[in-house]
């Protein structure tokens, strides 16, 4: 049994509570999730159900509050709820269900109680109903009435039924209303929605949704000014969005700006599907005067609409827009990238508001051209604060889609001309366009006798978005004279370095000219270190072990590569030797051991030339730690190396020894 992305879905919406993922579909969280997902199976689940209390006590601890779970720990969670329900997993189902009640009544946060209190609907037990009826007076969210239903659930006896409830008003009503002549229903309808009882009026409004044609809609879309209650309204608006009839428009458009949240959003509701053109129509006015409070129902409502519906009325009575308003326009010009509504985009960036200014640098970042090129650069020089990395971000989307080079000559301009206060944010820029002329540019700041000018200039080096920059790097890490700048040089230099496509063979050619006139040793060691790289010289070499081997996990495991396979010796201590064939000169060892229980390997490693004279270059016998899923690194000082020699000395869970694997590091140079 595989837990199937039908399945998935079915579970998904018990764990949202506590997945960090819960605004994507089951089947995304599925998809991005499904390596770890691919390990649901039966087989896996009934070795958790074999392991017992530790396993499950381990699991429960993933559960945390606010959406900080591990969401495949919830999921593999709430599909063992429903394996223990199997046959072939009775036997578990108690130590199981006693497990999820007590994780239940340490928890402190109500979410997580909620959590485990719902796995408990699924495979609890009735001798647990009173337990689980103390939870019925928590006073934190959700709990209570989750308790309620998880009694309910436990203690339910499907042998026996209940007598047949006896008629109520409500049904009562409806074959009342089912007998009344089609003439005499609408009056009736109003009589009952006019009533003392909500109940009964949400009947009659349900036999309403069908009920006559226009004249039956006029009459209800009448009483909608009349209507005080939140809730009837509500229904009422609900109720004419059923009808599909039009001619209901302009008085649902009346409570767009109704005082109460629930009925606005019920007539957003409503005229979208009654009429989206109508819809459209009430933009200005919508906008206008909206308060901040119904900025997420306005944008949400409008994102409904197509294009061109809302293109005309966002741009041209823009300037009728409260401020909350003209955020909702910006915001969606920009997600429709609007083009004709670039004026706004730079006209918001000198308001007072500091939100209203980011908000107009977000739009310009979809839809500027190179016309806006020298305005933007401008506008870049004189922010500050939180603005800042805005305007960056938008001149440099924009200077991605122009293709007249408008944005860097723009800003290779400003580095030029514009004064020493200003040049910083400028040179920061120039580091996100790129290109020859302003590298140049930023490379010739570098020898400012300003120490601002000099370190932004650096930072800008340092992101620059393509190789291009390495050598100037290379050269200030050289020879800079200022430390701070030399230290800003050499990071920046180690993250060009670092990059996957990094040619270091180029740059080192380099290096290896300036390397004479560096009579710092610290700084030139630095600078060595950075063009040192690192290979796995026991990568596929020949292994032999003083133990048999438990099954096929043979000593070759060790050193193919990978950790789906290992070396299982028979007993301990228990020793393997890799023979490199050729002497290397050896740095670091990674090894990993197996993990899942937390138990812990006592190894030592030791290194010879000759297979005769051994040196023990690391270990822990020391402080040994439980082995982990990431393995354990050592550096040690370079030692020359023809044969490794691991030995595992001891460990904890049992006599044997399972080694995934061992890596030797040898450091290189292009």
């Amino acid at each position: 049994m595989r837990l199937t992305l039908t399945r998935l879905a079915l579970l998904l919406p018990l764990l949202l509570a506590s997945c960090a993922t819960a605004q994507e579909t089951a089947a995304q969280w599925a998809e991005k999730n499904k390596e770890a997902l691919a390990t649901l199976t039966a087989a896996t689940l009934a070795d958790t159900l074999k392991q017992g209390a530790p396993a499950f006590e381990k699991l429960f601890a993933e559960i945390r509050t606010d959406g900080e779970s591990d969401p495949v720990a919830s999921t593999r969670i709430a599909a063992l709820s429903q394996a223990v329900m199997l046959t072939a997993n009775a036997h578990a189902r108690k130590a199981y269900a006693a497990a999820l009640l007590s994780a239940a009544q340490r928890a402190t946060a109500g979410d997580v109680t909620c959590f485990f209190l719902d796995q408990l609907r699924w495979c609890g037990l009735p001798e647990q109903a009173t337990a689980l009826r103390a939870f019925e007076k928590s006073d934190k969210p959700g709990v209570a009435a989750l308790a309620t239903l998880t009694v309910l659930a436990v203690t339910d006896d499907r042998s026996s039924k209940a007598a047949p409830a006896k008629g109520t008003t409500c049904s009562a009503l409806n074959r009342e209303l089912a007998a009344l002549a089609p003439k005499a229903l609408t009056p009736r309808l109003v009589q009952v929605f006019d009533g003392p009882d909500t109940a009964l009026a949400g009947v009659a409004l349900a036999h309403a949704r069908t009920a006559g044609g226009q004249a039956e809609t006029a009459l209800w879309a009448a009483k909608l000014p009349a209507v005080a209650d939140p809730v009837r309204k509500t229904m009422l608006l609900d109720m004419l969005a059923s009808r599909g009839d039009a001619s209901a428009c302009a008085a649902v458009a009346a409570c767009l700006a109704d005082a109460d949240d629930t009925v606005a959003a019920a007539a957003h509701l409503a005229l979208l599907r009654l009429d989206p053109d109508a819809f459209a129509a009430r933009i200005p006015a919508l906008l206008s005067g909206l308060p901040a409070n119904r900025q997420t129902l306005a944008r949400d409502s409008l994102r409904q609409l197509k294009t061109p519906l809302i293109r005309k009325a966002l741009t041209q009575t823009y300037e009728t827009f409260s401020e909350t308003g003209k955020k909702v326009a910006l915001e969606l010009i920009k997600e429709r990238r609007i083009a004709e509504a670039a004026p706004l985009g730079l006209a918001a960036l000198d308001a007072s508001d500091e939100e209203a200014v980011i908000a107009g640098y977000r739009l310009l970042r979809e839809i500027a051209d190179s016309s806006h090129a020298e305005r933007l650069t401008a506008k870049l020089l004189a922010t500050a604060g939180r603005v800042t990395p805005e305007a960056q971000t938008t001149l440099a989307a924009a200077a991605r889609r122009d293709t007249s080079g408008a944005y860097a000559a723009a800003l290779l301009k400003a580095l030029q001309n514009a004064p020493d206060t200003q040049k910083a944010v400028a040179l920061e820029t120039a580091g996100r366009l790129g290109g020859e002329a302003l590298l140049k540019a930023v490379d010739a700041a570098c020898a400012s006798a300003n120490a601002d000018i000099v370190t932004a200039a650096l930072r800008a080096l340092s992101t620059w978005p393509d190789a291009s920059s390495t050598p100037a790097l290379l050269r200030l890490a050289a020879t800079s004279g200022q430390a701070k700048h030399q230290a800003l040089a050499l990071r920046g230099l180690a993250k060009k370095l670092g990059e996957p496509d990094a040619d270091k063979k180029a740059v080192f050619k380099l290096w290896q000219t300036l390397r004479p006139g560096v009579t710092d040793e610290a700084r030139r060691k630095a600078l060595d270190d950075l063009f040192k790289a690192e290979t796995n010289v026991a990568l596929g070499r020949p292994v032999t072990a003083d133990v048999p081997a438990e099954g096929s996990n043979v000593p070759a495991h060790l050193t193919d590569g990978t950790l789906e396979k290992a070396w299982y010796g028979a007993r301990s201590p228990a020793r393997a030797t890799i023979d490199l064939g050729a002497v290397q000169t050896l740095n670091a060892l990674h090894v990993t051991f197996y993990h899942a229980d937390g138990r812990t390997y006592t190894f030592t490693l030791e290194l010879s030339e000759d297979g005769k004279s051994w040196k023990q270059v690391a270990g822990n016998t020391d402080s040994p730690k439980p082995a982990t899923a990431d393995g354990l690194r050592i550096d040690f000082p370079p030692t020359p190396t023809r044969q490794a020699r691991l030995t595992v000395l001891k460990n904890s869970a049992n006599p044997a020894v399972h080694v995934q694997e061992l890596k030797l590091f040898a450091a290189t140079t292009p």
